[in-house]
């Protein structure tokens, strides 16, 4: 009944036409979280943040007021976005390409007049500081924070790993590493270029490298020399994990896109499979993973992922027809079952449609222990 109150008083509230800011050309960062971004917008035009977020809208929830950009996110609907973005200056598009939280899937479905949110949690993002050099460079004068997919980002202009933990540690440089920067990179390119294909691999992936971490006996010897390159910030592992086996996940991903694409395209066969699977084995075995696990991991994701085929009237020939994704390893892939438009919109860790998580405790079946023990946490 509290929210009922709530909406309706918010319906009946008259808005005034909104207001530009005397200073509102703040420079964009790409990614930014809405709450880092508006705090930056409101510190230029010398507005305190409990009277700058009242000025394009009402807390959804009775009470409700924004926080600290390093723990959370602001949330908006569409006429709190139209509010926002005038007031901005920025055209409404260019303020969703830029920072992924207002885009249309994440704002608040509150209809009527214009409404914020701030919950505790940022549902699909971790919050990570932005390249400190990047800022300089560019003139950002306060502390800015990506809405990340992952607790984790590369700099790769900077060569820097990115992240939140340890209260704000130092981000780790990657001038010894320079194939982690080279991975992220390719990452980047097989992701635009494939689009929701392209992030399914790459998540599915990085699952199976979490899992061959997990279990050390399937760890690459590669993997502690680079931990080794690291110094002192190599000591915490579970922090450097995902940099440490960044290149071989980037290096699987593309494999299971080009399976995927043949699979999509309904031109896989069982003899092209085992090729294929062979060629997997020898691409991991060369940077010293372990050839059987290898083989079992990704026979379990094949089997997730199973031929499909062909269709065999006229009507189902011709939907396929359409429906399949075009030659070439650089052009769109779409995604298709077990993955969905809703799971991709999940965090990295969650996206994927095998089970294993970094930190996880796994079982002698390659499955995640049930109610095990799981080192995981916000960033």
């Amino acid at each position: 009944m509290a929210a009922a109150r709530g909406g309706a008083g918010r319906q009946a509230r008259r808005w005034r036409a909104p207001q530009r800011l005397g200073r509102w050309k703040v420079e964009l960062v790409g990614g930014e979280s809405t709450g880092s971004f508006a705090r930056r917008l409101a510190d230029a035009n010398g507005i305190p943040l409990e009277e700058f977020w009242p000025m394009f809208g009402v807390p959804l929830r009775r009470g409700g007021v924004p926080g600290d950009p390093h723990c959370g996110d602001g949330y908006l609907n569409a006429a709190a976005l139209e509010r926002f973005a005038f007031m901005a200056g920025r055209p409404v598009g260019v303020l969703q390409f830029v920072l992924p939280n207002l885009r249309p899937q994440r704002l608040l479905a509150a209809g009527g007049g214009p409404v914020w949110d701030w919950p505790w949690d940022t549902p699909g993002c971790f919050l990570v500081r932005v390249c400190k050099m990047c800022t300089h460079a560019n003139g950002v004068g306060l502390d800015a924070y990506l809405a990340a997919d992952a607790p984790w980002q590369v700099c790769a202009r900077h060569g820097r790993w990115l992240d939140n933990r340890g209260g704000g540690a130092a981000a780790i440089g990657l001038a010894r590493l320079p194939e982690v920067v080279q991975a992220h990179q390719l990452r980047v390119q097989l992701e635009r270029r494939l689009g929701a294909g392209g992030r399914a691999a790459f998540a599915d992936a990085y699952a199976m490298m979490s899992c061959w971490w997990n279990v050390p006996a399937f760890n690459s010897p590669l993997w502690q020399v680079r931990r080794r390159l690291l110094g002192g910030a190599g000591r915490d592992e579970l922090r450097v994990a995902p940099l440490l086996f960044y290149p071989e996940a980037v290096a699987l991903a593309r494999a299971l896109a080009v399976r995927e694409r043949w699979r999509q395209r309904r031109t896989l066969s069982p003899r092209m499979d085992a090729v294929w699977l062979a060629g997997v084995a020898e691409l991991l075995a060369a940077r010293d993973v372990p050839r059987d696990p290898v083989l079992e991991l990704v026979g379990i994701w094949t089997g997730q992922h199973p031929l499909m085929e062909p269709p065999c009237s006229r009507a189902a020939r011709l939907q396929a027809q359409t429906e399949r994704p075009a030659r070439g390893c650089h052009r769109r892939l779409p995604s298709a079952a077990p993955h969905t438009e809703q799971s991709l919109e999940a965090t990295l860790g969650e996206r994927s449609c095998l089970p294993w998580r970094l930190g996880d405790l796994i079982t002698t079946q390659l499955q995640p222990a049930p109610r095990g023990w799981y080192l995981g946490g916000r960033a």
